[in-house]
C-alpha cells in the first residue's frame, strides 16, 4: 500500500472483540490500546497527494462493482432478507438492493426468461453466459485491467446494496461548495464469500489509483481510510466476514455499529415496504418520500424554498415509496408501492372497465383510469381546503365557471381511456369516456361548440357535423398544418428533417348514450363507433390473457410492443441501408422477443400498488 499512515483506534462504547471471537466471528486485526474518541486526531495528509485521490479510489471500486450489478439487475429477491440489509444504518432515508444471488425462484425464472434471447437458449449455460457478458463489461470499464470472473466473482456473494442518509442540513446547502455537503452520508454494501480475496481485491484496486490510506480499529473492526486534504474522505471495511462496506467514514462506522442486526428493516415504514412486495425479488428500492420533500423545502436559496407550499404538499405526499423488480418465466415484473395518502382522491374498488369494450382490437396503446371525474373533483376539494393552495384553485374555478362550474365540466366523467390504434392511414389517437351523466356531457359539449364557433371564426377555425351510423360526428377544423406552424413561430422546414407534413388538422367528437369519443379526426371516431364487444380489444384473447395477470385494479395500461416495433421499422424502411442492415443484425434480434406491456394500479389495505409486466414470447 502506498504511503500508509500510522493506525489509530476508535472503539465504540460497548464493543467487545473477545465476545465476537467467542461467537465464531472475526473481530478484525488485534486492536490497539483504547483511546478516547475525543483524543483521536485525523491522520495528516501528505502535501503531494491530491484532494481528489479518495474520490478516484472509491469511484473506481463503485464503478466496477455497480457495473457488475447493472447487467444482471436488468434480468435478475422474496426469499430471506438480504444479509446486507442487516448492516444498513438505521437512520437511512434511501435504501436499495440488487439480488445477484437470484434468491428463491429467480434463478429458474431468469433462465427461462433469457432463453427467449439469442445465445441463451441452453439454460444449463446461464452462469457461463452471464459471466461472459460481465467480463466484457468490466473489461471495458476497467480498460482491460479487471475481469468479473477472475477478479470479482471469487469474493462477491451476489448481494449489492446502497443507503443514503441521514440528510445534511438543507438550509446550509447554498453556493458552489456548501460545507453541509461534507455531512452527506452514502454507503455501498456488498456480500462476501471469501474475506481474504475481498480484502486483497480492495487493497489492490485502491493501490492502483495511487490514493493515500490509513487504518483505524473501530468497534473491533479494521477500517481503511482513504485520505485527502483535511483528513479522511472515505473508508471501507470488512464486516463480520460477510459484508464489505464502502462510503464516507461516518457511514462505514455506522455500519460497524449495527453488528449485522440493524434496526432499519424493523422500522414501520421500511418493514411495510419490504412486506408489501410480491414474491422473490431481484431488485428493491425504498425512499422516505415525505421526509425528502420536507428536507428539500428547507434548502436555502432554492426555488423550492418559499416558492412551493411545502407544508401543504406534505399532506398529499405518501410517507414512503418502494420499487421492487422480479423475474417470471416470460416476463419482467415491476411493482411500485406507496401508502395511500389520506388526502389522495380516488376509489378503492378494483374492477374491470367498460372502456375496453369500445376500443378497437387494433389498439397498440391503451391506458384506462377509473372514475376520473370523481378523482379530479376530490383532488380539487383537497387543494381548496388548504389556505396555501386555495388561491390557485380559485383561479381554476373562475376559468371553468364559463362551462358551468366544476361539477358541470368534470362531474359527468366516469372511466377514461386514452388509446392509439392502427389504421390504414397510420396512427389514430383519442379518448374514450364512459359518462356517468350523458345529459351533462351533452350540455358541456354544446357550450364548447358555441365557444369554438364564436372565438375561432377569426382564426379560420370551422365546425361541421357529419352523420354516421345514426350518430352525429362533430369535426373541428383547426386549419392547415403550415398555418398552425407559422402561428407557433416554428420554421416550415426544420434543419436535418426536411419539410414538415402538410394537410388539415382536425379534432372530432361524438356522443352516444354509452360513450363519449374525442379523437384526432373523424376516422378515429368512426372506428370506435364501429367497434362491438366482439371486435373490441376486451375480446382479444392475447389482451384478455395479459389483463388476467393484473386483476383489474383502478386503472390499466397496455402497449403492444411487437406492433409498435413493427410500425417503427416500417417507417425506417427507406432509410440508410447500412444502418438498416446493422439494426437487423445487431439490435432487432434482442428487441424481437419483447411482446407486450400490461400494467395496473390498485388501492387496497391502505396501499397503492402499481404493477407493470413486460412479457416476452
Amino acid at each position: 500500500m502506498t504511503d500508509d499512515l500510522e493506525s489509530t483506534t476508535t472503539d465504540r462504547p460497548g464493543s467487545d472483540p473477545s465476545a465476537a471471537a467467542a461467537e465464531g466471528t472475526s473481530p478484525g486485526p488485534e486492536p490497539a490500546p483504547d483511546i478516547p474518541a475525543s483524543q483521536v486526531e485525523t491522520p495528516p495528509a501528505l502535501p503531494r497527494k491530491s484532494r481528489t485521490r479518495w474520490a478516484v479510489a472509491l469511484g473506481a471500486i463503485a464503478t466496477i462493482v455497480a457495473a457488475s450489478a447493472l447487467v444482471i439487475s436488468l434480468f435478475t429477491g422474496k426469499a430471506a432478507d438480504a444479509v446486507v440489509l442487516g448492516y444498513v444504518p438505521e437512520d437511512s432515508v434511501i435504501y436499495g438492493e440488487v439480488r445477484l444471488d437470484l434468491p428463491g425462484d429467480q434463478r429458474a425464472n431468469l433462465g427461462e426468461f433469457l432463453s427467449k434471447f439469442p445465445g441463451f437458449a441452453d439454460q444449463s449455460t446461464l452462469d457461463t453466459k452471464l459471466d461472459e457478458v460481465l467480463d466484457r463489461l468490466i473489461g471495458g470499464v476497467s480498460g482491460g485491467s479487471q475481469s468479473y470472473s477472475a477478479d470479482i466473482k471469487p469474493w462477491f456473494a451476489g448481494q449489492l446494496a446502497f443507503s443514503v442518509g441521514p440528510l445534511p442540513d438543507s438550509s446550509a446547502l447554498s453556493g458552489p461548495d456548501p460545507a453541509a455537503l461534507r455531512d452527506a452520508r452514502f454507503l455501498v454494501l456488498a456480500s462476501v464469500k471469501d474475506e481474504g480475496a475481498a480484502r486483497a481485491w480492495f487493497e489492490s484496486a485502491i493501490a492502483e489509483t495511487g490514493a493515500t490510506t490509513s487504518t483505524e480499529t473501530y468497534g473491533g473492526t479494521s477500517v481503511t481510510l482513504v485520505l485527502g486534504k483535511g483528513g479522511p474522505q472515505g473508508a471501507w471495511a470488512l464486516l463480520g466476514e460477510k459484508v464489505v462496506a464502502v462510503g464516507d467514514l461516518a457511514s462505514v462506522r455506522a455500519a460497524v455499529d449495527t453488528g449485522g442486526a440493524s434496526g432499519f428493516a424493523a422500522k414501520p415504514e421500511p418493514q411495510a415496504a419490504l412486506a408489501a412486495t410480491s414474491g422473490d425479488h431481484v431488485g428493491f428500492v425504498y425512499i422516505a418520500l415525505r421526509e425528502l420533500v420536507e428536507w428539500s423545502g428547507g434548502m436555502a436559496g432554492s426555488d423550492l424554498a418559499g416558492a412551493l407550499p411545502v407544508d401543504a404538499l406534505l399532506g398529499l405526499v405518501p410517507g414512503w415509496a418502494a420499487l421492487a423488480v422480479r423475474v417470471e418465466g416470460d416476463a419482467l415484473v415491476l411493482e411500485a408501492i406507496t401508502p395511500n395518502p389520506e388526502a389522495a382522491a380516488g376509489q378503492d374498488g378494483s374492477r374491470t372497465s367498460a372502456v375496453a369494450d369500445h376500443v378497437p382490437s387494433s389498439a397498440v396503446v391503451l391506458a384506462i383510469s377509473h372514475d376520473y371525474g370523481e378523482g379530479i373533483l376530490g383532488t380539487l376539494d383537497d387543494y381548496r381546503s388548504d389556505p396555501e393552495l386555495k388561491p390557485l384553485i380559485d383561479s381554476v374555478d373562475q376559468a371553468i365557471a364559463l362551462l358551468g362550474g366544476p361539477d358541470a365540466a368534470i362531474g359527468w366523467i366516469g372511466d377514461v381511456g386514452v388509446t392509439v390504434i392502427r389504421a390504414d392511414e397510420g396512427f389514430e389517437a383519442g379518448l374514450v369516456i364512459i359518462p356517468t351523466d350523458g345529459a351533462a356531457a351533452g350540455r358541456l359539449f354544446g357550450i364548447l361548440r358555441g365557444l369554438v364557433s364564436l372565438g375561432g371564426a377569426s382564426m379560420g377555425v370551422t365546425v361541421r357535423d357529419e352523420a354516421y351510423a345514426g350518430t352525429t360526428i362533430t369535426v373541428v377544423d383547426l386549419g392547415d398544418v403550415g398555418d398552425l406552424v407559422g402561428l407557433a413561430g416554428i420554421p416550415s422546414e426544420m434543419p436535418g428533417t426536411g419539410a414538415l407534413p402538410t394537410g388539415r388538422v382536425e379534432l372530432a367528437y361524438a356522443l352516444t348514450d354509452q360513450v363519449v369519443i374525442i379523437g384526432s379526426g373523424p376516422g378515429f371516431v368512426r372506428h370506435v363507433l364501429d367497434t362491438t364487444v366482439a371486435t373490441s380489444i376486451a375480446s382479444n384473447e392475447r389482451y384478455k390473457a395479459l389483463a388476467g395477470r393484473i386483476a383489474g385494479g383502478v386503472g390499466v395500461a397496455f402497449a403492444d410492443l411487437s406492433a409498435i416495433r413493427e410500425l417503427i421499422e416500417s417507417g425506417l424502411a427507406g432509410g440508410d441501408p447500412v444502418a438498416r442492415a446493422s439494426y437487423e443484425q445487431e439490435v432487432k434480434p434482442f428487441l424481437s422477443p419483447f411482446d407486450a406491456l400490461i400494467g395496473s394500479r390498485s388501492v387496497e389495505g391502505g396501499l397503492s400498488r402499481s404493477t407493470i409486466i413486460v412479457t416476452v414470447k
